[in-house]
């Protein structure tokens, strides 16, 4: 409990108020678009047909490797990194760096192969710049990176995508502040139990809530946010400019702790299998993703890296000689020493993520982005509730009610698209305009005289319904299949939209009874309750 007399009470109130209010729509959008993208693996595994799910690198992948080496620009060989899609897939990248005539900044050039995991043949190829080549991937992981993408920088081109979204971090910070300090009664609150007829007495109950279990989180995960949206669109361009005279790449690369190789006599590159079977050995579980630096020369490094094991909340780096197979050390997440500063950065990761315990943590930060949904959408309410004898307010709280059902509506119509399009379109077009004209679609199911809630219900409802049959009608993983290829995501998100498309269709009102907001309401003994300065 936090003593606070009436006039810092009010303060704190407008400042909580129209923090939330002011940037309210952009705060749902990237938090809700957060809790979805928790999910973000799982979803492409869901959304691809036929596919399996990535598990770490553990196929043989020296022999493909030495065949495209080969075939390849020699220039090309000086950074390679090896990682698996989603779809299984083994993402094969052979690149250097020189500068884009079309953009005229700095980009990676060099060739991109899709190998299959059975055989190590090359499924798809390109060549040319980095920037060009992820315009035609085939858009197996539109969906995927569609989510990822609206919810990073709200599908803004960069960097005013990255700072965008770092303000809006701050703001459900100052609101998350601002919010614990106004609470009178913070452990009270967050077991707040049912009155009268065993339902939560109004809106403002639920928002104190849901708001109390995740004050905590919403901090957390805007601070993290903010550092990642700060960090790449502000603070490495100017530390690039600053002590690195403009050159990105250099200062990434003295940051990171990556080294030229020190010995550039021609050598072969030693067993990258044997690496890979030492590495996994080490750590206990198989790489993820595998850097090379210095290909083809005495000085070569592999460096793999691992997803955290055994509950553990950071992964593992390992660094081995290419040159000769000798383990060279773990390497922490900054230059090459541990530091305090590398520990705090490695920890942003699963943080923001919650992907450090596996499917345990990930329907944990779903359920809290949800309640922290709710808490945007339901304070913007109460803040324009008791200004509602304003037009202005009155239109912003359609507003409101549009966006809150708008969203999810627009992804599941993203969804659709990618499904459409997918058997013989171009998804990477189609999904972000499935969600563009789903958005558009929802503002004409929001437009008329009474409060179209009713009507986003039963749309949405039904689409959930709708979407695990359309996925399974353009070609989408069977259940059977899915079962024989143990890609319980399929089933398991399929069940999510027809448990949640059924409920909305039977609950006419899933958060219970509605009221009014008045600053004074009564029990049902009859008992007038005051409401605090606050509320």
């Amino acid at each position: 409990m936090i003593a606070l007399d009436q006039a810092r009470t009010k303060r704190l109130t407008a400042i909580h108020g129209w923090s939330g209010t002011i940037l309210g729509v952009l705060l749902y959008v990237v938090v809700l678009t957060g809790a979805v993208a928790v999910f973000a693996e799982e979803i492409g595994v869901w959304s691809q047909g036929g596919t399996r799910s990535a598990n770490g690198i553990t196929e043989l992948i020296d022999r493909p490797l030495r065949d495209i080496a080969r075939e390849t620009d020699p220039r090309a060989l000086e950074e390679i990194s090896i990682s698996k899609r989603t779809d299984g897939a083994i993402r094969l990248s052979l690149h250097t760096h020189a500068e884009n005539p079309a953009t005229g900044e700095s980009d990676e050039f060099g060739a991109l192969y899709y190998l299959d995991p059975q055989t190590g043949e090359p499924l798809r190829q390109w060549e040319g710049f980095s920037s060009e080549m992820r315009r035609d991937d085939g858009g197996r992981i539109a969906l995927e990176r569609f989510l990822i993408d609206l919810h990073v920088q709200l599908y803004v081109p960069a960097p005013w995508g990255l700072i965008l979204t770092g303000i809006l971090g701050l703001a459900i910070m100052v609101a998350s502040v601002s919010g614990l300090m106004m609470h009178r009664h913070l452990i009270r609150d967050a077991f707040l139990p049912a009155r009268g007829n065993q339902r939560l007495v109004s809106a403002r109950d639920r928002h104190v809530l849901a708001s109390t279990w995740s004050l905590p989180f919403g901090f957390l995960l805007a601070f993290t946010g903010a550092f990642f949206s700060f960090a790449i669109s502000l603070g490495l361009p100017i530390v690039a400019m600053v002590a690195f005279g403009g050159d990105q790449q250099e200062m990434v690369e003295q940051v990171i702790g990556i080294e030229a190789p020190a010995d550039k006599t021609p050598a072969p590159l030693a067993s990258l299998d044997y690496i890979l079977a030492e590495s996994t050995e080490r750590v206990g579980t198989p790489p993820v993703s595998v850097a090379i630096a210095g290909y083809g020369t005495a000085g070569a490094t592999v460096t793999l890296f691992h997803p955290p094991d055994n509950g553990a909340l950071l992964g593992t780096t390992l660094m081995f000689s290419g040159a000769d197979r000798s383990f060279l050390g773990e390497k922490p997440a900054l230059c090459t020493v541990p530091s305090a500063g590398s520990a705090v950065v490695s920890l942003m990761g699963p943080l923001h993520f919650g992907n450090f315990a596996g499917l345990t943590s990930k329907i944990a930060w779903l359920a809290l982005g949800a309640a922290m949904s709710y808490v945007v959408i339901s304070g913007m309410h109460m803040w324009v509730r008791r200004r509602e004898d304003q037009a202005v307010w009155r239109r912003f709280a359609w507003a409101i009610t549009i966006s809150a059902w708008g969203l999810p509506l627009a992804m599941l119509g993203s969804a659709a698209a990618f499904f459409l399009t997918l058997p013989a379109g171009d998804p990477t077009f189609w999904t972000p305009m499935g969600f563009l004209i789903a958005a558009i679609a929802a503002i004409f199911v929001g437009l008329g005289p009474q409060d179209p809630s009713d009507r986003f219900r039963v749309v949405f409802a039904v689409s959930c319904l709708a979407l695990p049959l359309l996925r399974h009608l353009t070609g989408g993983t069977a259940w059977s299949d899915a079962l024989a290829g143990g890609q319980v995501e399929v089933i398991s998100i399929d069940l999510l939209l027809l448990a949640l498309g059924a409920v909305l269709l039977w609950q006419p009102n899933p958060f219970g009874r509605r009221e009014d907001g008045e600053h004074r309401r009564s029990d049902q003994r009859g008992d007038e309750i005051v409401l605090e300065p606050a509320e």
